[in-house]
């Protein structure tokens, strides 16, 4: 799909889509229970039809919002992930419950994103683990999973941290995940760890180390997924480079990592209300000025606040940006080359990148979507203030986690162009 978007200043009201990284992990939770759990608003994404297809091949059952749970069985020996990372890092540990030979396939440049951490661990235990090519994917494993220390680098995705939380509660003796600071996406593992408690299990964690009682069972629940609030910052930058927008549907005692994007604006002089009675988030335009951003906690929101410097006055500055390399693109690369083309000024320099503002961006340009959903999101939003049409490639790839995004921008008073 290639659309076409000519500049023009949203505004409008926003109901916020279902956060992704909950509604992995409620339907995993769930999958996991023995009985019939209702969780609502669900996203639907490709990722998400990634999971539910992954725990379908390991016993789980979906009807409508009721996710049917047992411990893992192998119904299919084969699991693939699409472009989902978090399938994939949230589902090996639980593959390897069932005993049975699995295996794990993807697409895009999933197979090229990290996987080690697994292989080091689960080779050290003795786990059956084997690449079929030279690229990660496609990958065989087979338990079983046994109880004890694992030790991590917490340096990378926290996702290996979550899947293993998933899994050890479930085996006969205790365990712990020991993490080796420092510590990135941390509040990820906290969220992991909010999802496991309402679900019925207890783990402890303190001091880099997380405790897992052996011997618990995921208990069935009913309950509501809030909205994302890294979707939502595409939303909060289009209203302060643009119009008024009002959003909808976010928790504001949310746990999310990606809320520090409030912060952020706050910071930089934009201007974000929450009206706690009608529980709205107002936002409204106004010229932000550069700050030091640091990424490493808060990797998904690197493109669109990369896009939000770009239009600040003054030189931004962002530290903790390598993991931005390890996403469905190089995020990086794929964002300087994005800032280049709209005619701004980026200096890179080991772990950090400066983006020099401006007034205004560069039109009539065509963008490549690096086969990124947020790429094409973070464009889509510069190209509110271009002189000029902004054309973007393969733009279909918004379906991974924001399937009616450009529907939405519509709404909001967009035009936009798609063949």
């Amino acid at each position: 799909m290639i659309v076409t978007i000519q500049p023009r200043l949203l505004t409008g009201d926003v109901h916020a889509n279902p956060s992704k990284s909950y509604s992995h992990r409620y339907i995993i939770a769930a999958a996991l229970a023995k009985g019939k759990s209702h969780i609502q608003n669900v996203l639907v994404s490709d990722d998400l039809t990634a999971t539910k297809e992954g725990l379908t091949a390991l016993g789980a059952q979906f009807e409508g919002s009721s996710v049917i749970g047992n411990f893992p069985k192998a119904v299919r020996n084969n699991i693939t992930c699409k472009e989902s990372g978090s399938t994939l890092r949230f589902l090996i540990p639980l593959a390897l419950l069932t005993e049975k030979e699995m295996t794990f396939s993807g697409d895009g440049r999933l197979p090229k994103r990290p996987i080690n951490l697994y292989e080091d661990l689960f080779t050290e235990k003795g786990i059956f683990f084997r690449k079929l090519s030279k690229d990660n994917l496609p990958l065989v494993v087979n338990g079983p999973l046994k109880p004890g220390n694992y030790q991590l680098k917490g340096n990378i995705s926290s996702q290996f941290v979550s899947g293993l939380l998933f899994a050890l509660p479930l085996l006969k003796g205790d365990s712990k995940i020991i993490l080796i600071p420092p510590i990135e996406s941390n509040d990820y593992i906290l969220m992991t760890i909010d999802v496991l408690q309402k679900f019925g299990i207890q783990v402890k964690y303190e001091h880099q180390v997380i405790y897992i009682p052996g011997n618990q069972n995921f208990h069935p629940t009913e309950i509501f997924v809030e909205g994302d609030y890294s979707q939502a910052a595409f939303w909060m930058v289009a209203a302060t480079i643009g119009k008024h927008i009002d959003l909808y549907s976010l928790n504001q005692e949310s746990i999310q990592g990606d809320k520090k994007i409030v912060d952020i604006i706050s910071e930089m002089g934009g201007l974000i209300e929450f009206d706690e009675i009608s529980g709205v988030y107002h936002i409204k335009p106004v010229q932000t000025k550069a700050i030091t951003i640091d990424l490493s906690q808060i990797p998904d929101l690197g493109p669109i606040l990369m896009m939000l410097a770009a239009l600040s006055e003054g030189i931004t500055t962002f530290l903790g940006i390598e993991r931005l390399k390890f996403k469905e693109s190089n995020r990086l690369d794929a964002m300087m080359d994005v800032l280049h083309k709209f005619g701004v000024k980026t200096i890179l320099n080991d772990d950090m990148l400066q983006i020099y503002g401006q007034t205004e961006l560069k039109g009539n340009q065509v963008f490549s979507s690096f086969q990124d959903h947020r790429i094409v999101m973070a464009i889509a939003i510069g190209a509110i203030r271009a002189k000029g049409s902004i054309t973007i490639l393969d733009a279909e790839v918004v379906k991974k986690s924001y399937p009616d995004f450009f529907e939405i921008y519509e709404k909001l008073g967009g035009i936009i162009d798609v063949n």
